[in-house]
């Protein structure tokens, strides 16, 4: 236990660390503390790397939807890095880690992972409606999302600052805040990588037959699509989520819970509208490649169901940066508080695993997962 209570102050860790780019660590020691962990990111490696040679299989446009939502991933972890408001989030150790520890390696994949599946499945759909075909993908996005949350978020795989307003509304750990952007940001991302093309590229037609959204057009057209999607999406993702967060929750004080369930309903019944009458033929002829896709799709669901199932989340221990340890008596006026040990909530994690809290400043230090509730 007392392996555990030790803490280092900021000043420490960056001695401890001179490597500030990269930092790599034993696999075994992290499995031992956070195998659902180490599970969860082999898992995502894994995706990643099989729908990039799905994408390079299919040939087409697909390869440039995986760069482009891979490049996706970077730039929204790399606006967390370099946000001038402070860190919300704080990612537990990983086998490989960037920019002090601040960013894992395998979370570029998972952008790619979830992307790629939820546009291959809307693809199959063959929708009519181009409009509901965005839907669906933000949608399956979503779906994509929400148990990798629930249980990296509760298995402390990575941890929320605890007094920002827009991430104290949950669903079993994951904030409701979180899927609303994530559905609106795919959407646009799904919006502006079809429809870029199209703009930049008048030989492919407007609209595209089914067959055609997904041939390669001229490579300059295909980079607009795939760096303006990448990179436009999440302003127009974070225009449509204030769009609806704002006057509904800010102004009218409707909880984000229920705005985010309204506006899944809303946009749920508007695909399935559309979807009774899609294009849809069968059978469909697939390749290994697409079967080992549909597997790994599902093994998705699978995989975080069994992680829930069997391990407990009070055996899990995470030592790392989190959240400074702040004053509870004299707060600063810094964009990102920090955490006081007083009033802090004890819903995903605390410090039963150690022999005493972490001491006033701590940058670096250790805590304990505990039950669900």
């Amino acid at each position: 236990m007392d392996a555990h209570s030790t803490v280092r102050t900021y000043e420490q860790f960056r001695q401890d660390f001179p490597h500030w780019l990269l930092n790599v660590r034993n696999p075994a020691e992290l499995f031992n503390a956070q195998p659902s962990y180490v599970v969860s990111q082999a898992f995502c490696i894994v995706g990643g790397l099989l729908s990039l040679a799905h994408a390079l299989h299919r040939g087409g446009r697909w390869p440039f939807l995986w760069m482009a939502s891979a490049l996706t991933g970077v730039l929204v972890e790399g606006s967390m890095y370099f946000s001038p408001y402070g860190e919300t989030i704080w990612f537990s150790p990983t086998v490989i880690d960037l920019f002090h520890q601040r960013v894992p390696l395998f979370v570029f994949f998972v952008y790619p992972f979830f992307y790629y599946q939820a546009f291959w499945a809307a693809s199959k759909l063959q929708l009519k409606c181009r409009w509901s075909e965005h839907i669906a993908a933000g949608l399956l996005v979503v779906l994509a999302d929400l148990p990798f949350d629930m249980v990296s978020i509760k298995f402390l795989h990575w941890t929320l600052h605890d007094t920002e307003q827009l991430l104290s509304e949950r669903v079993y750990s994951a904030p409701w805040t979180l899927l609303l952007f994530f559905a609106m940001a795919s959407f646009a991302f799904s919006y502006l990588f079809h429809n870029l093309r199209s703009w930049m590229d008048r030989s492919v037609g407007t609209p595209q037959p089914t067959d055609r959204r997904w041939a390669v057009g001229t490579i300059g057209a295909e980079l607009v699509a795939m760096v303006g999607a990448a990179s436009v999406s999440l302003s127009v993702g974070t225009g449509l989520f204030l769009a609806f967060s704002y006057p509904l929750h800010t102004v009218l004080g409707i909880p984000h819970r229920i705005i985010v369930i309204g506006v899944f309903l809303c946009v749920a019944t508007v695909f399935w509208k559309f979807d009774r009458k899609s294009n849809r033929r069968m059978p469909m002829s697939q390749s290994l490649l697409d079967h080992a896709l549909n597997v790994i799709t599902v093994g998705h669901f699978v995989l975080y169901f069994v992680l829930a199932f069997v391990l407990r989340p009070e055996n899990t221990v995470s030592s790392g940066r989190h959240q400074p340890i702040g004053d509870c008596h004299h707060t600063t006026g810094t964009n990102a508080p920090p955490l006081c040990l007083d009033t802090f909530s004890r819903t995903d994690y605390d410090f039963h695993c150690i022999s005493k809290p972490p001491n006033v400043g701590a940058y670096w230090y250790t805590i304990c997962g505990t039950p669900y509730e």
